[in-house]
């Protein structure tokens, strides 16, 4: 049976919130339905690893989504220490012209600061503050919160009374990777890597293979498991509630969000078509099974460790605890963007990303479109402007393929992938 919306409106479909890394990313995620995007500068963000935006790409970027109607919201989220105000001060001076829609946060100390720099700035509490019931949400509020990001580990009857007994918005995170820490609060990657995850730069040690090595002899390692490969035992499953995006929207939630920032068009394509989709059928009263299930297996084409249902849905918290066998997915292989056109060409252009063949059948996801297939019958390369035909494409070839029609300037090709790993 498809979801009633009996008691929600229409209008209170929840704000899509997506995470761009670069200007790249940040198109890809307004094209394909970004109600919001979230992006941290060069400095005070909890993806400082990552490209991130200079001040004159955040202008940019400011102006570009709102020229789409898209809200974009800046991360100040990273831990401050009183050896960094004064360059805090210095950056928040640099950026104080552009017109940001709402500063992510995690220290509250800054709100002062922030207030000082932009004029009635809107203050979204990030999930680093591990907020998990509504007096913690009062508080923000009093001090000048407009929205709070809840913990992950707040179970879904909890949520409900949370939103129910707050009078700010609520945000949840719905996809992307999870945390053996408490929301994200963790040490492990500064103990062995000296890469703080508090201040941007973790370096996903929880992700690591392990062995176990005997005091005595030093060069022996053991596996801490039968698996041949080693133990995986910090690691951690990806969250995925796009089955479960009906009962956030009944329960009241403002805010989706999506765990990303470090990724590339390719995920950020895929996740938001899913997650808008999903809305979409909500709105229209047809978030059936069979809807629900045709839109998780999309999401099975991204590359993504197994997906979890987190704290929020699950009844047994075993599947948390079980990481041995928590690998990456990989079914499909992203394998060409739409380039703009160049030269005397009329067609698209398609920059390759990853190797495919003549015959071969690919699949081509456009925004707001059905992914469809098509088989390739011909591959042309350009080079120097001119056209070479080839049975094959390789990474960074630019090439015609007839075969696809006139695609979307934001198309996403991707290519099914063998059991074993190797494209078809």
């Amino acid at each position: 049976m498809a979801y009633q919306f009996q008691d929600i409106k229409r209008n209170k479909i929840p704000e899509l919130l997506v995470p761009v890394g670069n200007l790249n990313t940040l198109e890809y995620a307004i094209a394909y339905g970004a109600d919001a995007v979230y992006l941290g500068g060069k400095k005070f963000n909890l993806r400082s690893l990552g490209s991130n935006f200079t001040v004159e790409e955040l202008k940019k970027a400011s102006e570009y989504a709102h020229n789409k109607n898209v809200k974009i919201y800046l991360t100040l989220n990273s831990i401050i220490f009183e050896s960094e105000l004064e360059e805090l001060k210095k950056y928040l001076n640099e950026i104080k012209e552009i017109d940001f829609d709402g500063f992510i946060i995690s220290d509250p100390g800054i709100i002062s600061l922030i207030n000082n720099y932009f004029k009635n700035p809107r203050i979204h509490i990030s999930t680093q503050t591990n907020i998990t019931n509504h007096l913690a949400v009062d508080f923000y509020s009093k001090i000048g919160a407009s929205r709070v990001n809840i913990a992950r580990e707040v179970k879904y009857k909890d949520l409900k009374d949370v939103i129910k007994n707050s009078k700010i918005e609520i945000e949840v995170f719905v996809h992307g990777a999870l945390c053996i820490s408490y929301s994200g609060r963790c040490m492990l990657s500064k103990y062995m890597s000296g890469r703080d995850a508090n201040k941007g730069e973790c370096a996903h040690s929880c992700r690591w293979k392990y062995y176990l090595l005997e005091e005595q002899r030093p060069n022996i390692f053991y596996n801490i498991t039968q698996e041949s490969d080693g133990t995986y035992i910090y690691n951690s499953r990806d969250l995925c509630l796009i089955s479960k995006l009906d009962l956030l929207v009944q329960a009241g939630v403002s805010a989706l969000k999506i765990e990303g920032r470090m990724k590339t068009e390719s995920y950020i394509s895929q996740t938001v078509w899913a997650y808008r989709k999903a809305l979409d059928y909500i709105y229209e009263d047809k978030f059936t099974d069979e809807n629900k299930i045709f839109l998780l297996n999309e999401l099975n084409k991204c590359s993504h460790r197994d997906y979890t249902l987190g704290y929020m849905f699950l009844n047994d918290l075993n599947e948390l605890e079980d990481n041995e066998g928590v690998k990456v997915c990989q079914k499909y292989k992203f394998i060409g963007v739409c380039k703009e056109k160049i030269g005397n060409f009329k067609i698209p252009l398609i920059l390759v990303k990853n190797h495919f063949n003549k015959g071969e059948v690919i699949e081509i996801l456009e925004p707001h479109k059905m992914p469809r297939e098509v088989t390739i019958n011909e591959i042309k390369i350009i080079k120097n402007n001119l056209e070479f035909s080839s049975d094959e494409a390789n990474p960074n070839d630019t090439v015609i393929l007839k075969d696809i029609g006139n695609i979307d300037r934001y198309a996403i090709l991707r290519k099914k992938v063998s059991n074993n790993g190797e494209l078809l």
